[in-house]
């Protein structure tokens, strides 16, 4: 997020949640905030191949473990990561009070609708919304040919399925 200029929100549960031009303008907010999922999934992928090879090691020496009467190592669990991008106008500011809880944030129905495509994506994903596509259009005409049209879906709180795109990384 920092290294593509974003603007690191907060940690709710394990997810994080980012925004990008604010408090900095950005005119390429859009394709900056897709890099960065780009960037992670690579950073993921490459984080579980050396947990993998990891297990591998592990394997091979839990059995000499068990005979010596020791416990066996535990395997790594490899980590997915799902991300969902949407662009638009947002609230952005400090929200709260001095009295109670003070945080710069964002919030609005494309806040919503990023936080819904997170939740298609899945594992190992990045799903985008189409106002984000067309500015990877407009951005980097490049990397919006490789995106991938899916189908429309239906998610909580908006009436209508909305249009959606897979970014390949």
């Amino acid at each position: 997020v920092k290294e593509h200029n974003g603007t690191l929100d907060k940690y709710i549960g394990d997810c994080v949640m980012a925004f990008w031009g604010a408090p900095t303008a950005n005119e390429k907010h859009a394709l900056s905030c897709v890099r960065a999922a780009i960037d992670a999934q690579r950073a993921m992928f490459a984080l579980n191949q050396d947990r993998a090879l990891e297990n591998t090691r592990r394997e091979q020496e839990n059995p000499a473990l068990i005979a010596a009467g020791k416990p066996p190592l535990p395997t790594l669990p490899l980590l997915a990561l799902g991300t969902g991008i949407n662009t638009g106008t947002a609230i952005v500011g400090l929200m709260g009070s001095d009295a109670h809880i003070l945080n710069y944030t964002v919030f609005g129905r494309v806040v919503n609708l990023a936080s819904r495509l997170e939740g298609v994506s899945g594992r190992g994903r990045i799903i985008i919304g189409e106002a984000t596509f067309k500015d990877l259009e407009r951005d980097d005409p490049a990397l919006a040919a490789t995106c991938v049209e899916l189908p429309p879906v239906t998610v909580k709180g908006i009436k209508n399925a909305v249009a959606n795109y897979e970014v390949p990384w």
